[in-house]
């Protein structure tokens, strides 16, 4: 599952708005595994609009983005978009909600995570049932 964190440029902490975020820092989670695949550096937009958009279309893939504070309309875009936003207190290490989901996906998650967790591996599969057949 991939995650992003809204940071003001670093990779140790949540630390910024979804809406105002210069970058964003993103992980593969597994229940075996945590790997960092990147930071997502965003240009500056001139309207409110552009900023919601181009940030939900950048962090598509992700399933859940974490943040210090999002407002209601950018929430329900990502939401559209299958994207989970969760808002943490200021400054949250990002290592210690890695750890946290980590951890959830080993147990039980809870019912959106499991729905996510069952789309993507869905997913999954079809593209290897179509990368077998093409061969």
């Amino acid at each position: 599952m991939r995650v992003a964190f809204a940071t003001m440029g670093g990779q140790d902490r949540v630390d910024a708005h979804f809406g105002l975020a210069p970058a964003f820092a993103v992980y593969d989670v597994t229940p075996d595994n945590i790997r960092f695949t990147g930071m997502i550096h965003l240009p500056e937009q001139f309207s409110e609009d552009d900023k919601v958009e181009i940030r939900a279309e950048t962090l598509r893939e992700c399933a859940v983005v974490y943040c210090t504070q999002i407002g209601g309309p950018a929430a329900a875009r990502l939401v559209q978009q299958k994207i989970h936003p969760l808002k943490v207190n200021a400054s949250t290490l990002i290592e210690d909600e890695l750890q946290r989901l980590h951890t959830l996906l080993k147990g039980n998650p809870p019912p959106w995570l499991r729905k996510r967790l069952a789309e993507e591996m869905k997913i999954k599969e079809e593209t290897l049932e179509c990368k077998c057949t093409r061969d």
